[in-house]
């Protein structure tokens, strides 16, 4: 118990020095501005698909798309079990002004420059008409115009196309009174003068103009697209009073569709198109008179053919927003993409050789893509293998792919393309470093408290090995005892008498030998009794009966 005792006076005096020290280091690390975390860690492998929906099964969700550029040249469809990125190409033919005018769709108006009228001006089931005389002094409308005009409204945005081919024809007829002027009554002088009839007053002559205008709607850019000014028409020698039905002059085609682009590039929808028929009547005499019998626009054809403009730069891509990854403790590995594409027919390589289908995660483009000249009408892998994407992906962001069809040229496209896409993968790999619970500080503490405890009990067995151990156990005893001998007080530990002893060994022998003897024997403590009392009784009889002490 002393020894027990001893080791726990000493433990606890360690301990006690040990939990000081341990406070004391405490106090040194919290001082520390910054601790370097030293941790051990475990690698747990992930490999993940990063999308949903990647065959667009029952719909697109969440899958949606975009466009850059040009709205009008790209759009994205869906069908069962794939996703659709169309280049929306088209072509077209005007040919709304044809034929003889009527009056459903031409409306008389004036000329805003010569904006007197003639006698008479109307529509008929033969065209446009006009005719008028003009009495000199009396009469000062030399000059009458009439317009017919027509308002046309595109059923395209023609902004978004090209017009390849333009024509125009009008057809117009014409007649007058031809009387010779020169001395008699004021009533001989009707006839419409030109250059090669006899005038008292030369320099100028009777002339009407045909002509086909086109413009914007409010008339800021107008252009005269077919006329004809006559010349000897009114002729007295020899005589030329008519004017069968005749074409008028037109512009060239590259002009008309220069003309029609300009007036499309100030609005995109709407133009207008007049027909005019404008007189002239020159003073050549003395109470002249000029009768224009009739005037006739009889007919007026324009059309043109336009195609797709799709422009350059333009892009509509399928995109999907997937989980992020976050975390110091995660680090990528491995990312790659996989997916399947057709076309619907060949590309026009001639017209764009560079359209591509590009990638893209998170806005940044991946180094390879898909030449859209190289596309087969039935689905293929985009790569065997798939693309190597791990560079792309990035952490503490949502991950966002992009499958897109980028058209890298400006051409014309008179009809739509479609390029599918199904079976969109993109898997990811990436490890997750769990670290223990200790950083720096705690291990060190950790390890100061064992080694203290350690210490401690190293320690404390070198002293009680100094002290008691280092003696033999006889020794020891001897040593245990040596202090209760100052002591008044008797040890508490019991002595055996050596009578008790003996008895106790010899029970012992005697139970050993008890299986080999028939009588019971004599027990030894009645020997020693009797041998006590026989000797007693000699004692007595040889001192005379009397007990000698």
């Amino acid at each position: 118990m002393v020894i027990k005792k001893k080791f726990y006076i000493y433990f606890v005096i360690v301990l006690f020095i040990a939990s000081l020290n341990l406070v004391i280091l405490n106090q040194n690390l919290n001082v520390a501005e910054q601790q370097t975390m030293i941790k051990t860690s475990t690698v747990i492998p992930h490999t993940d698909e990063w999308l949903v929906n990647t065959g667009f099964e029952g719909s697109t969700d969440p899958w949606y798309y975009s466009i850059e550029g040009d709205s009008s040249d790209v759009t994205a469809t869906y069908s069962p079990g794939q996703a659709n990125l169309e280049i929306t190409g088209d072509q077209g033919y005007f040919s709304e002004i044809s034929g003889t005018p009527t009056s459903d769709h031409w409306l008389n108006v004036t000329n805003p420059a010569f904006p007197a009228l003639p006698d008479y001006h109307g529509i008929d089931e033969f065209g446009c008409e006009a005719n008028h005389t003009w009495i000199d002094p009396d009469d000062t409308n030399q000059s009458p115009s009439v317009h017919w005009q027509r308002n046309i409204t595109m059923p395209v945005n023609m902004a978004d196309y090209i017009i390849t081919s333009a024509s125009i024809s009008a057809v117009f007829n014409a007649s007058v009174t031809t009387s010779p002027g020169g001395a008699g009554t004021p009533n001989d002088f009707y006839g419409v003068d030109t250059p090669a009839d006899t005038v008292a007053q030369p320099g100028d002559y009777d002339t009407a103009r045909f002509y086909v205008l086109i413009s914007d709607i409010e008339d800021n850019e107008v252009y005269e697209v077919a006329w004809y000014q006559t010349v000897d028409l009114g002729q007295d020698s020899p005589e030329i009073s008519n004017i069968t039905d005749s074409l008028m002059n037109t512009v060239v085609e590259e002009a008309l569709i220069y003309f029609l682009s300009s007036l499309f590039a100030r609005d995109n929808y709407d133009f207008k198109v007049t027909l005019g028929i404008r007189i002239k009547c020159v003073d050549n005499f003395n109470y002249d008179r000029d009768r224009w019998n009739s005037l006739r626009i009889k007919s007026c054809n324009i059309s043109f053919s336009y195609l797709k403009k799709i422009n350059q730069f333009t892009s509509v891509s399928w995109n999907q927003i997937g989980n992020n990854i976050t975390g110091e403790n995660l680090q990528i590995t491995e990312a790659n993409l996989k997916f399947k594409y057709k076309i619907d027919q060949s590309w026009p390589t001639d017209l764009s050789p560079n359209s591509e289908i590009q990638i893209l995660l998170n806005n940044n483009s991946h180094e390879e893509a898909l030449k859209l000249n190289l596309a087969e009408t039935d689905f293929q892998e985009a790569k065997q293998g798939g693309f190597n994407v791990t560079k792309l992906i990035l952490k503490n962001v949502n991950i966002g792919l992009s499958i897109q069809v980028y058209l890298a040229d400006e051409f014309l496209l008179n009809r739509s393309i479609v390029i599918s896409i199904d079976d969109v993968s993109l898997v990811i790999s990436y490890i997750e470093i769990r670290s223990d619970v200790f950083g720096e500080p705690e291990i060190f503490q950790l390890l100061a408290v064992i080694a203290v405890i350690a210490g401690g009990i190293v320690a404390t067995y070198f002293v009680l090995y100094q002290r008691i151990f280092k003696y033999p156990l006889p020794v020891r005893k001897v040593r245990k005892y040596k202090k209760t001998l100052r002591t008044a007080n008797p040890p508490k530990k019991h002595i055996t008498s050596s009578k008790d002893a003996f008895n106790k060994l010899y029970k012992k022998e005697l139970t050993k030998s008890a299986k080999y003897t028939k009588t019971k024997p004599i027990s030894q403590p009645d020997i020693i009794h009797k041998s006590t009392n026989t000797k007693k009784s000699t004692d007595i009889k040889n001192t005379g009966g009397v007990e000698q002490k």
